[in-house]
């Protein structure tokens, strides 16, 4: 995507931030104010591989909770802008959607000072340590001595991580049950990704006292599905788009650990967070206000984690890539809209949002065939 077609998104964007009622704006009166016939607005937005109804749709969801955090805006005159009849309904609406009024939203934010890298990194630091089976998996990866014979033995040194090793690879997902761990190991799972998953598990069991049980269960479960999801994806993207397939599972599997050092119960803003979580589904918008409100980004927090236990530096270096990419710092290229796309897509597996259609219309805008396939391995999968 180069500069002169992220020109027409911003410039929808003016025109709704200048807009008395952007909810009322329509995609004909912003072709008629930019000149251009209905037939060249859709097809140039479809080249920047977005349609009108998503950017009006991300543009009111950021305005309702930028106008909230900021107090910027006065509810009632947010409630206009909206396009609701009256502030009631909102009122209603919102708390559907977030599990708090709008006022009480507003009043979470201003508590505590906003949260920064040294705060969240002492939590991090004071987190009870990784399993010793995990620590030695790490230890001998990084000194590429592992075999499967070796991961075998040292699972088989866990009992417990031996049991979650045998119950993820018996999922119908991952083929025929496994007779035993090398099995387990060598046919369903590969080597890389119990690594992964070790590593996983070792920060649930960390945490399982300080952050809230459903979101400690919902994201696990969306990390350890991301292996699957990701050969799914691999099947349906154009053939000239060459993954790192080590990398980009890692980036799958750990972009958003930062949701849970986020909500940690002793980060000060962990109940805007969990409110968040719950009424914002997607990832951009949900990671741009968590960077307004606590001065640091999902994918920094789970870089914070992730440094501590010196997982590969090329997993951190693609997070801050992202990163940059998420918040239109620069220019992505495709496989990095495929990357984001696929964290969205775990996102709102990890937090249980029952509306896929902004992700079936942006799949389609990416060219993939297969979202039918994508529902049905990460929303039916128990």
């Amino acid at each position: 995507m180069n500069h002169k077609e992220l020109l027409l998104i911003e410039a929808v964007n003016t025109l709704l931030t200048k807009s008395a009622v952007p909810a009322t704006l329509t995609i004909e009166q912003c072709a008629v104010a930019l000149a251009m016939s209905m037939t060249s607005f859709r097809r140039k937005l479809r080249q920047e591989e977005t349609t009108f109804k998503l950017i009006q749709q991300k543009y009111l969801n950021e305005l309702c909770v930028h106008a909230l955090l900021t107090k910027q805006v006065s509810i009632d005159n947010l409630v206009v802008k909206l396009g609701y009849s009256e502030r009631a309904t909102f009122e209603r609406a919102f708390r559907n959607k977030f599990g708090v009024t709008p006022s009480q939203f507003r009043d979470l934010s201003l508590i505590g000072e906003q949260s920064n890298k040294q705060t969240l990194s002492s939590i991090a630091q004071n987190m009870s340590p990784l399993p010793d089976s995990c620590l030695q998996l790490l230890q001998e990866k990084e000194q590429d001595s592992l075999d499967v014979g070796r991961v075998v033995e040292i699972v088989a040194s866990d009992p417990v991580f031996t049991g979650r090793v045998i119950g993820l690879a018996s999922k119908a997902i991952y083929g025929k049950t496994p007779r035993n761990t090398q099995e387990a190991i060598s046919r369903n799972l590969g080597i890389n990704t119990v690594i992964n998953m070790a590593v996983i598990y070792g920060v649930k069991d960390a945490l399982e006292s300080q952050v809230e049980q459903r979101v400690i269960e919902q994201s696990t479960h969306a990390f350890l599905i991301a292996p699957k999801f990701f050969q799914l994806m691999r099947k349906s993207v154009a053939k000239d788009i060459k993954f790192d397939s080590a990398l980009t599972e890692q980036v799958l599997i750990f972009a958003l650990l930062g949701i849970l050092l986020l909500t940690h119960k002793n980060s000060a803003k962990h109940e805007l967070i969990l409110h968040s979580l719950q009424g914002i589904n997607d990832l951009q918008s949900l990671n741009q206000h968590v960077n307004q409100a606590m001065n640091i980004s999902i994918y920094s927090a789970s870089t914070l984690m992730l440094s501590l236990w010196h997982i590969d530096a090329s997993v951190i270096k693609q997070l801050n890539h992202l990163d940059k990419v998420s918040q239109q710092k620069i220019k992505g290229s495709k496989q990095d809209d495929l990357e984001l796309f696929m964290l969205s897509c775990l996102y709102v597996l990890a937090t249980r949002h029952s509306d896929f259609s902004e992700l079936e219309e942006k799949s389609q805008l990416l060219g993939l065939e297969n979202f039918t396939d994508i529902k049905a391995l990460l929303f039916t999968e128990n």
